[in-house]
């Protein structure tokens, strides 16, 4: 027998068994289904994600990628919260250069009130490599100085700033190191008010972060670090034109804070931003030139604020929580609004309420019972009131217990 034959023969009988015995059919049916059902769940699974792709840690859902940052040491935070966001050996002793008088202005500003005042130019060494060219004697409001310190970061200023709070630049740096353990900057030491390198003046990405969030909720401080060019003027008749050598002044988002340069300290920049919805501030130390330090800190500044989005933490009616009444039942309380809020995708939202322990009567639905506070990075983003919602279902549900108030 030829084998079309027997092929033939094979299908006859196997149709003559399927007549005659319905329940086969279903049955082969069926394992034909489960067969397909799996075909489909193993292409349904796809493969992971490919290293790179918007699914790895580097992307964001805005397609932003996190830049390959040439500086020795970087951070970049969020400015409200102080979250970080993202480091490079943040911890890192370097010479911070001009960097330096972000703190030297913090210190006038927080000793003068009136910036209108004169002070009198000290006796300091000449020429000065970086300047606006006081000399010795002349007289320049504290203002004035302020803007060539942080815009031309001139060291004459500086030292004539110094002199005006202090008496003497050694007796200003002992203020700012005494402010810099106040504020918990334990890995900086400074030598001098101007940024010049010496044995022992240092300082650290993660610190040099933390100096500029405070500086910048001065009002005046803002002022001075958001400068791209300003006219210094002094009597009888100077007026100097500087310009900041800081890129991210020239981006419709860049606020600040201060830029340095030395041959030890390669190229430093304390920055401060808001691309999108979030302000943050970027610190790069020891970058190879202005260049690399742009796209460095532009870099990082938007794919930080591609990190965060709004996101309704709950909605009207959403019940949240419940609260015990005198006869065992509980009443459950629901959200009187919808609260939105900008949130870092990667962020632990917590909540905790403002309730009372326990009710005597059951409150008629609607009325307001107590509240509840959002909190994201350990900053409160927002409030809603609980109102009652009648009672809540025997079995246990998701509910959050009554804590500490919003």
């Amino acid at each position: 027998m030829s084998l079309p034959d027997w092929v033939t023969r094979l299908a006859r009988r196997s149709s003559n068994l399927l007549r005659s015995h319905p329940l086969l059919l279903i049955l082969v049916a069926v394992l034909c289904l489960v067969a397909g059902s799996v075909v489909i769940l193993q292409s349904c699974a796809g493969k992971p994600p490919e290293k790179g792709s918007s699914g790895s840690g580097s992307g964001s859902r805005s397609g932003t990628v996190l830049p390959a940052v040439q500086a020795r040491s970087a951070i970049l935070i969020e400015a409200r919260s102080g979250t970080v966001l993202w480091s490079k050996d943040a911890d890192r002793h370097l010479p911070p250069a001009s960097c330096t008088k972000i703190m030297t202005a913090l210190l006038v500003l927080e000793h003068v009130h009136d910036l209108e005042s004169y002070t009198t130019v000290p006796d300091i060494p000449l020429p000065q490599t970086v300047g606006i060219g006081l000399l010795p004697g002349e007289r320049i409001t504290v203002q004035q100085a302020l803007r060539a310190l942080m815009v031309k970061s001139a060291n004459d200023a500086a030292l004539t700033l110094a002199a005006y709070v202090a008496g003497d630049e050694p007796a200003f740096v002992r203020l700012m190191n005494a402010r810099a353990r106040e504020l918990g900057l334990t890995g900086t030491h400074f030598e001098n008010c101007r940024g010049t390198p010496q044995p022992g003046h240092f300082s650290t990405a993660r610190d040099l972060a933390a100096l500029g969030r405070f500086a910048m909720r001065s009002a005046r401080f803002r002022e001075l670090a958001g400068m791209r060019r300003a006219v210094i003027t002094w009597p009888p008749n100077h007026a100097v034109q500087v310009t900041s050598h800081n890129r991210l002044l020239h981006y419709p988002w860049g606020d600040g804070i201060k830029t340095g340069a030395t041959s030890e300290s390669g190229m430093v920049l304390v920055g401060s931003g808001r691309p999108g919805l979030v302000p943050l501030i970027v610190v790069t130390m020891h970058e190879p030139s202005r260049d690399q330090e742009e796209r460095d800190a532009v870099g990082l500044l938007r794919w930080g604020s591609a990190q965060y989005a709004r996101q309704t933490l709950v909605a009207a009616g959403e019940v949240v929580t419940t609260v015990r009444l005198a006869g065992g039942r509980r009443v459950a309380l629901a959200a009187a609004a919808s609260l939105t809020a900008l949130v870092r995708a990667a962020a632990v939202v917590t909540t905790r309420y403002a309730v009372p322990a326990r009710l005597s009567l059951l409150p008629p639905e609607g009325t307001v019972i107590g509240r509840a506070g959002y909190w994201a990075d350990g900053v409160r983003v927002g409030t809603v009131g609980l109102v009652a919602a009648g009672f809540a279902p025997a079995s246990p549900g998701p509910f959050g217990s009554p804590s500490a108030g919003p």
